[in-house]
């Protein structure tokens, strides 16, 4: 039987369960427009600010199937976004952004920065670093299921 601590602890699982999808529903919206999808943006956002990646790292960093990664990255090469090169050492492949990928980033990323604004304006500086290091606690947490 669920005790005052559980019906707590269910409540807050259920907010963040909601407050990802909303984000991920909006962010949606602002790049659709540009024929992208939030898990496309995320992907080519990594990739800019890195200057390209494998994409074994991209799986890791994500934290997703390795299929997940790979019908994105195929939806981003058909849309000629990202080119895919194999690792000069080792195996898998090299993610960068093509021209019109790198053009696409630069309309996207004002959109993107006014979504991700509107999504923090009640959070100090402070409470933005708690957020960040509480969300990273309960992943932890749970990559060790």
């Amino acid at each position: 039987m669920m005790d005052v601590r559980d019906r707590q602890d269910d409540e807050l699982v259920r907010q963040l369960f909601c407050t990802t999808r909303i984000f991920s529903r909006t962010l949606n919206g602002c790049v659709a427009p540009l024929g992208l999808h939030s898990s496309e943006w995320m992907v080519l956002n990594l990739v800019h600010l890195n200057g390209g990646i494998a994409q074994a790292d991209l799986i890791r960093y994500f934290k997703v199937e390795a299929a997940a990664i790979t019908r994105t990255l195929s939806r981003l090469g058909k849309k000629g976004l990202i080119c895919r090169h194999p690792r000069e050492k080792g195996r898998g492949k090299y993610i960068e952004l093509t021209d019109a990928g790198r053009d696409l980033f630069v309309q996207a990323e004002p959109f993107v920065i006014a979504h991700r604004r509107q999504a923090l304006q009640g959070l100090s500086p402070e409470e933005r670093k708690l957020l960040l290091t509480l969300c990273a606690k309960v992943q932890a947490a749970l990559d060790e299921v």
